[in-house]
């Protein structure tokens, strides 16, 4: 034991002896600095966590710096520059040596001054900094990297400004805490080069340049999507201002948008099956046929492969896979009296009567005759035209009909055809001289229109408009 420590310990013996007055001393002090604590050089003899707290807290908002930057002055306080005191963890760094008997006899002669608890917001601090250059000057500016409107890397020179050194800010700060009180400097700037310079960065937009060099095409089974110079430019992240160590790189997630957009094009939505049905919901007619839609189901797998081929330097050339995707079916109420006719429709519903007997196909919509009925052809014997409910499902302006090795003859540039069952279509026969003949000298089962009239019924009649032949 140091004669010290001998001579404290024989000093607490006394106050031990002296009984009733170390017992105030210590059961005092078991909540309190001790009375030789000091923060920061100043003395908090007695305070309690709560005065210690308040204190503090006091103190350093009182806390400044002064900064005279070539006879511009400015002023700032310890948040100013990010800082921020914990005044209650100073606090408790302080009462800690209270705890325990021993330490708090040992206070009264071994003096401890505490630092304080604090940490500094680096952005904050450099936010600071750059007001200071702001006052003076203008800061020096790092050529850029960008992509221009045709998706080329381009560079934008940088430029030299003024530039403040902030160590002396950063001892200011240290002496200020250390001390509690506020402190001045002068500082100067300088003239200073850009951080990245326009070499570096020409190097960046070469790299960026070759990293996207390459084609990158997806195809849908039918049609071929190709990434423009533009959408592959949008793939890399380059590197931050004033970052003279980065490099460009692919973004996968940008490639991913890319590629999940592209998808999203080619995918087919289904369209909805319609029934016709009664109070009970009976169907009592198929108003119009559900179809299969389509849908990418390895965007994800794709969007990975033009990844891995754009960083190892190569084309890329990859196709999508779909999934089918089910029609859903809705429901529309027929209308009151579809007794009375050849098809339960729905309130508007456009649909095509085609009687056989009578020669004449009619267009309704709903119950609502919209056109004269038209004379018609059918099907010859032994060419019948079928009969039955059909949907129109494939429509050509003008088509070649027969014309090859199974077919008997050859029309060609059949005007206005609306196919609503296998090779079976409504269309125009210029060659017809007498329509309303039904079967006699009629087709190989189409039904023959006039010109004029197979167009109206081209224009008017949607994909999936109900079609009812019968006798």
């Amino acid at each position: 034991m140091t004669r010290m420590k001998w001579l404290i310990a024989a000093i607490i013996g006394v106050l031990v002896v002296v009984g009733g007055a170390g017992t105030a001393y210590a059961s005092y002090y078991s909540d309190k600095a001790l009375p030789t604590a000091s923060v920061g050089g100043h003395n908090v003899n007695a305070m309690n966590r709560d005065e210690l707290v308040a204190w503090i807290n006091d103190q350093a908002s009182q806390v400044s710096i002064d900064i005279d930057v070539d006879g511009t002055p400015s002023k700032a306080s310890l948040a100013d520059l990010g800082v921020t005191v914990d005044a209650q963890a100073s606090a408790d760094q302080v009462l800690a040596s209270s705890d325990s008997v021993w330490e708090r006899f040992v206070g009264l002669f071994k003096r401890s001054d505490y630092p304080l608890v604090s940490s500094t917001d680096k952005k904050t601090f450099n936010a600071y900094m750059a007001s200071l250059v702001k006052s003076v000057g203008e800061a020096p500016k790092s050529a850029t990297v960008s992509v221009d409107e045709q998706g080329a890397f381009v560079v934008t020179p940088g430029v030299p400004g003024i530039a403040i050194d902030a160590q002396p800010l950063n001892d200011a700060v240290a002496t200020a805490l250390q001390t509690l009180s506020s402190q001045a400097i002068s500082v100067s700037p300088s003239t200073q080069d850009p951080i990245v310079s326009d070499k570096q960065a020409q190097k960046v937009a070469d790299a960026a340049t070759a990293l996207v060099a390459h084609s990158v095409t997806i195809s849908d089974g039918i049609k071929d999507y190709t990434a423009e110079t533009v959408d592959r430019a949008a793939w890399v992240a380059l590197p931050g201002v004033d970052d003279v160590e980065g490099t460009p790189s692919i973004d996968p997630e940008a490639v991913q948008a890319w590629v999940d957009k592209t998808a999203e094009a080619t995918n087919v939505a289904p369209t909805p099956a319609i029934n016709n049905v009664d109070g009970a919901g009976n169907v009592l007619a198929e108003s119009m046929p559900g179809k299969e839609g389509e849908a990418v189901n390895n965007s994800a797998q794709v969007g990975a492969d033009v990844v891995a081929a754009l960083n190892a330097g190569t084309d890329y050339s990859g196709s999508f896979d779909y999934d089918k995707v089910p029609p859903p079916t809705e429901t529309r109420p027929v209308m009151a009296g579809y007794e009375a006719y050849p098809y339960a429709m729905h309130e508007g519903e456009k649909w095509i009567d085609i009687n056989l007997t009578t020669n004449r196909l009619t267009a309704y919509e709903g119950q609502t005759v919209v056109h004269d009925p038209i004379a018609v052809n059918h099907g010859a014997p032994g060419h019948e035209t079928v009969t039955g409910t059909y949907h129109i499902y494939l429509k050509y302006e003008k088509q070649d009909m027969g014309c090859t090795p199974e077919w008997p003859y050859c029309a060609k540039d059949v005007p206005w055809v609306s196919y609503f069952t296998g090779s079976y279509a409504i269309h125009g026969a210029p060659w017809v001289r007498q329509f309303g003949l039904g079967s006699v000298g009629g087709s190989h089962g189409c039904v023959n229109l006039p010109v004029a009239e197979a167009h109206y019924v081209f224009s008017w009649a949607d994909s999936g408009t109900a079609v009812v032949t019968h006798y």
